[in-house]
């Protein structure tokens, strides 16, 4: 239960954009590109991973995927303008916990950079913002669902335990009652013997 708490404190705390933080430098992708460089303070490799692709999947172009790179090629987004562009994304696991997110947008001839293009890279940099909050949330909120599931299993057993000793109770006065029944039949019992030895 206190597991439960202090994830649900978690997920109100990722909520805030601090949490999750996107700077622009020169991420290691296709040798080296301009990009961004997600720091995500919750989650794993697989499941940001998953995140990733479905958000590079969003960007409508041909997705696929080569030795942990996801690439889309001619992606487009309609608050990047009307030019497609190549996207490149790859997730490394955080050892201290969460995960680190690069990203690359090749805008044809050029990486995207806050210099060249500010407008393109402000938009970018607000959309990753907002799916490295989510992907964070997402992680939080499996994880509470996955705690609530182990508390319910904890308090079922809890429960049958309850219902066991309720029983094994039960037998106990039941034997009592028993017990008292078959001494009360020995003593009518001798009563009877010490008649029947003065009938005889």
């Amino acid at each position: 239960m206190k597991k439960i708490l202090t994830l649900t404190a978690l997920l109100f705390a990722i909520g805030s954009f601090a949490q999750v933080k996107v700077t622009e430098k020169n991420v290691s992708i296709e040798g080296g590109k301009n990009g961004f460089y997600i720091e995500l303070p919750y989650g794993d490799q697989k499941s940001i991973e998953k995140e990733l692709k479905s958000e590079m999947k969003s960007w409508k172009g041909k997705f696929s995927e080569k030795k942990g790179i996801f690439f889309v090629d001619d992606g487009k987004s309609k608050d990047m303008g009307d030019n497609t562009f190549d996207a490149y994304g790859r997730v490394e696991e955080n050892p201290d916990g969460g995960a680190f997110v690069s990203v690359a947008i090749d805008l044809g001839g050029a990486y995207l950079n806050s210099g060249e293009h500010s407008g393109q890279f402000k938009v970018m940099e607000n959309v990753l913002q907002k799916w490295g909050v989510k992907a964070a949330k997402n992680f939080v909120d499996g994880e509470i669902k996955t705690e609530e599931k182990l508390l319910k299993e904890k308090e079922k057993e809890l429960d049958d335990q309850v219902k066991e000793q309720e029983k094994l109770e039960k037998e106990i006065e039941d034997y009592k009652q028993k017990i008292a029944d078959n001494e009360k039949s020995i003593e009518e019992s001798k009563k009877n013997q010490e008649d029947k030895k003065i009938e005889i």
